[in-house]
């Protein structure tokens, strides 16, 4: 993998970890009111974790493939 290859992909999480941040404060905020019910919170959260999740997970697995290409 070229380096401008790994920033791509850096940078593709990156967005969209910020879209899923983005996403929660919306989704904690319906109609311009903030949730204040338990269940619809953690919920969120809930999502919101599971999304984060994926992109780190891309984000080192892009890292180390790159790092053991290097190796070679």
């Amino acid at each position: 993998m070229e380096k401008y290859k790994l920033s791509e992909l850096i940078f593709d999480a990156c967005d969209r970890i910020h879209d899923a941040t983005t996403d929660l404060y919306e989704h904690l905020h319906p109609k311009g009111d903030p949730r204040f019910n338990h269940e619809d919170i953690e919920s969120c959260i809930k999502d919101f974790r599971e999304w984060i999740n994926l992109e780190i997970d891309t984000i080192r697995s892009a890292t180390s493939e790159y790092r053991d290409e290097r190796k070679d």
